[in-house]
C-alpha cells in the first residue's frame, strides 16, 4: 500500500517512534517531529498558490529614465519618473516593459501576484531538499548491514 500527502509524513513519524522506543537516540523522533512540522507549512505554501486568480509573467518595478535633452533636469542626475515597469526573462533574455498608464493597476496586481507564486514556489522547493535531507539521516540511522558471510 502507497501513502500519499500528509498521510505519508505522519506513518513515517509514527514507525519512526516505534522503532526508536527502546533506543537512546533520540534524534530520530527530532527528526519526525521537523519533518510532520516542514510537511505543515509545505501544505500551507502550496494551498496559498491555489488561488486561481490570473498572473501576468514578470517582475514588477517602477523604474526612473532620461530623455536625452541636455538642458533637461534628467541631464543632471533627477530623472523622470517613476514609470511602472515589468522584469520579463524570455530564452534567458532580460528585457523591460514600460506599462501603459490606463494599464499600471491590473498589471502590476497581477505581477506581485506573479511575485508571491514564485517566491512562494522557491520556498515549498527549498522546504523539499529539507525533507530530503532529514529523510536519508533517518534510512542511514536505521538502516543496519546483513550480517551475513
Amino acid at each position: 500500500m502507497r501513502f500519499s500527502g500528509p498521510a505519508c509524513i505522519s506513518c513515517i513519524y509514527f514507525i519512526i517512534l516505534y522503532k526508536d522506543m527502546g533506543s537512546d537516540n533520540i534524534n530520530v523522533k527530532i527528526i519526525g517531529k521537523t519533518l510532520s512540522d516542514l510537511n505543515q507549512l509545505r501544505t500551507k505554501y502550496i494551498f496559498s498558490l491555489l488561488h486561481g486568480k490570473s498572473m501576468i509573467h514578470g517582475l514588477p518595478h517602477l523604474i526612473y529614465r532620461k530623455c536625452g535633452k541636455k538642458n533637461c533636469k534628467c541631464a543632471k542626475g533627477n530623472r523622470h519618473g517613476p514609470y511602472a515597469a515589468l522584469s520579463i526573462n524570455k530564452n534567458g533574455k532580460q528585457r523591460i516593459a514600460i506599462i501603459r498608464n490606463a494599464d499600471t493597476y491590473p498589471i502590476m496586481k497581477e505581477a506581485k501576484r506573479y511575485r508571491y507564486f514564485q517566491e512562494t514556489l522557491s520556498k515549498i522547493r527549498k522546504i523539499n531538499r529539507e525533507i530530503d535531507t532529514l529523510l536519508e539521516k533517518v534510512k542511514v540511522e536505521t538502516t543496519n548491514e546483513y550480517p551475513g558471510p
